[in-house]
């Protein structure tokens, strides 16, 4: 490990030597990497904290890896997870920042060189917590075949570290500054949408006969919160085996994780305070597969490839080809939207901290079994070759034009300001099954 000297006017860079990433062997176990951050001010925050993260990775394969970082007191964030696409390989010389001119690493092209905007958010670093102490670089291959390396990995501390993302003045610290929907009795419900671009920009087909992805329909979907308040789930320790109540550490006589009862938390202004009820809200378990090694809740999206065919004018046929099989999410703050990109557009209208009057209330950073969620203005994106993000599509599929269809809360387990909006569609030509 070495320090750099301070940088004038820019603060200090620590870093460290890499070294080889193992290749994936049917469990997914993460690579460490130690860096030592030593003399800074005892909290970062908004005024001083971790404003860049740059690092080298040698890997033929840059979308089998995953890349965390972890700050002394526990937190952690995504900076880079199974991006590149099919062919991409390396990092080169890639640096994150929460306004990294290069765009949002999801949407680059690989070798990835600049500055990107992370998957994760600095500000769950920059958590009032003593950044001095050790610093861990966490990076997990998740596909067997390949096997990549880190060089080197250094952070850069600097004052006014995400200058992008100002302090939103409601929160739950400051309640009297949150406000009522009008004509409602001050209900903050959630608003949850797909947000198209994500996955207008991250879908592919593969062949029937493909080596690695056959016959399947890949794309990312990014579920984003427009509404009043928070999505933010709770788990209150009552576990179960079908309807047999069990201890959490269990499993249940077929091998599956037992599933915990969870309830959506719904926050109420009254007064210059914020009052929670909660609601049964669906079920949550731990989700084991490569990658993820944390709490889904289930049932929360549904995919759907549909064939329109005529029939009356007011009612065309709709016949379902195929079903996704992934229906569960961990829910948490993968990014926030802003009014300066068009990334959280959606029916024309841009949401940001402009026009969503309680942007940013909440604080979701991981997926744990207690408490999860999506802040207002947040959202959550699975990527395009995350584990079980696809459709099956049938062997002999006729060549043509069909409906890619996302449906979020497909059994309405939660409470939202606007149900309408719940569902995603888009047509897509297919031609390879």
């Amino acid at each position: 490990m070495f320090s750099l000297p301070p940088t004038v006017g820019q603060g200090q860079t620590f870093g460290a030597q890499g070294g080889p990433i193992r290749d994936f062997n049917g469990v997914a176990k993460a690579d460490t990497f130690p860096i030592r951050v030593q003399g800074l001010p005892i909290r970062i925050n908004r005024t001083f904290g971790l404003a860049k993260v740059c690092l080298s990775v040698f890997h033929a394969r840059s979308s089998d890896i995953k890349v965390e970082l972890v700050n002394p007191a526990g937190a952690s964030i995504w900076l880079t997870n199974r991006n590149g696409g099919d062919n991409g390989q390396h990092y080169a010389n890639t640096c994150f920042r929460s306004n990294g001119f290069s765009g949002y690493i999801h949407l680059g092209t690989a070798p990835f060189e600049g500055e990107y905007i992370p998957d994760g958010r600095f500000t769950f670093l920059n958590n009032d917590t003593d950044p001095n102490g050790l610093w861990y670089l966490l990076v997990t291959d998740l596909r067997a075949g390949v096997r990549g390396n880190l060089n080197t990995v250094s952070l850069a501390f600097e004052t006014d570290p995400t200058p992008n993302a100002g302090q939103p003045p409601c929160s739950f610290e400051n309640p009297a500054y949150c406000q009522c929907p009008p004509g409602t009795n001050c209900e903050l419900l959630p608003d949850l949408v797909i947000l198209p671009r994500f996955t207008q920009t991250q879908i592919k087909e593969y062949a029937w006969n493909d080596p690695n992805y056959p016959g399947q329909l890949r794309f990312a979907a990014s579920i984003g919160n427009i509404g009043d308040g928070p999505l933010e789930t709770w788990g209150k320790q009552e576990w179960y085996c079908g309807d047999k109540r069990v201890d959490s550490t269990l499993r249940c006589p077929d091998g599956s994780y037992a599933r915990q009862r969870i309830y959506q938390r719904i926050y109420q202004k009254k007064g210059d305070t914020l009052i929670a009820t909660d609601r049964p809200a669906g079920t949550n378990y731990y989700d084991n597969q490569p990658g993820h090694n944390h709490y889904h809740v289930d049932d929360w999206v549904e995919f759907r490839l549909v064939k329109i065919t005529p029939g009356t004018r007011a009612s065309p046929r709709r016949r379902v080809i195929a079903k996704g099989r992934k229906v569960s999410y961990c829910l948490f703050d993968s990014g926030i939207c802003n009014n300066s990109d068009s990334l959280c557009t959606c029916n024309g209208t841009v949401y940001g901290e402009r026009n969503l009057p309680n942007y940013g209330l909440g604080n979701y950073g991981e997926c744990k079994s207690m408490k999860q969620g999506i802040s207002v203005g947040g959202y959550d994106t699975y990527g395009v070759m995350y584990e079980g993000q696809f459709i099956k599509l049938p062997r002999g599929l006729p060549k043509g034009t069909y409906q890619l269809e996302i449906e979020i809360d497909p059994t309405g387990s939660i409470r939202e300001r606007n149900r309408a909006n719940n569902l995603f569609t888009m047509p897509i030509q297919l031609s390879k099954q």
